[in-house]
């Protein structure tokens, strides 16, 4: 399809991704209240508009925690980014890279922050959950701060893990979950060669989500 505007990269994901991803990264947790909130709000916001103004020093740049940015914006974290492309999050540091904005990682991502960080020029943020595990804090942390992070993102409204109703029914959870998503692979069949094979490994590369793995 043709991508003529922002909205075109959703319809866009949902023909390329199978269901099980496509929902896990458009939906949100329990009944999506505060998603379409979220949503409705940020378009209500609207640019004061001037005329008749000297445009020809015009300038987006910006300095935040210390950093020079190309304009007031950053890359959030997304999680599993090297689900959704090949090596996704290398591919979106690059992205942030080349504009000028930092791009920040996931704790929840597919390419760990030593394959990431060599990958750009500038230093890149790290989105940091606090979980009950204080030893494999000091482990990410430390990786971190090896790897050339500058800036944490820390999540701190998330006290307890939110129930995803959309995941349970698109296979990223659920009954047969493994064989749902099996299956929807083989229906996405530039997905699963582009990503599902070459874009190996598909692994949580920060930690492994369990039971003494959550969010305190």
């Amino acid at each position: 399809m043709i991508i003529s505007a922002s909205t075109d990269y959703r319809k866009a994901a949902k023909s390329k991704l199978p269901p099980f991803l496509f929902h896990y990264i458009d939906g949100g947790s329990y009944g999506e209240h505060t998603l379409r909130r979220n949503t409705e709000d940020l378009a209500e916001i609207a640019l004061k508009q001037r005329v008749l103004n000297d445009m020809s020093k015009l300038s987006l740049d910006t300095e935040i925690f210390g950093e020079k940015l190309s304009m007031p914006i950053a890359l959030s974290p997304v999680g599993l980014t090297g689900m959704y492309a090949r090596r996704g999050e290398v591919q979106a540091a690059k992205a942030a890279d080349n504009k000028g904005i930092p791009f920040t990682m996931s704790t929840v991502s597919v390419c760990p922050i030593e394959e990431v960080a060599p990958a750009i020029h500038r230093p890149m943020w790290f989105q940091l959950y606090v979980l009950k595990d204080r030893g494999f804090m000091k482990n990410v942390l430390e990786r971190a701060k090896a790897a050339g992070v500058t800036t944490l993102v820390f999540t701190v409204d998330m006290p307890v893990p939110g129930a995803r109703y959309r995941d349970m029914h698109s296979g990223m959870s659920g009954p047969n979950a493994a064989a749902r998503r099996v299956f929807q692979a083989m229906r996405h069949p530039q997905w699963a060669f582009d990503v599902g094979l070459l874009g190996k490994p598909m692994i949580l590369a920060t930690f492994p989500l369990t039971e003494e793995n959550q969010p305190s």
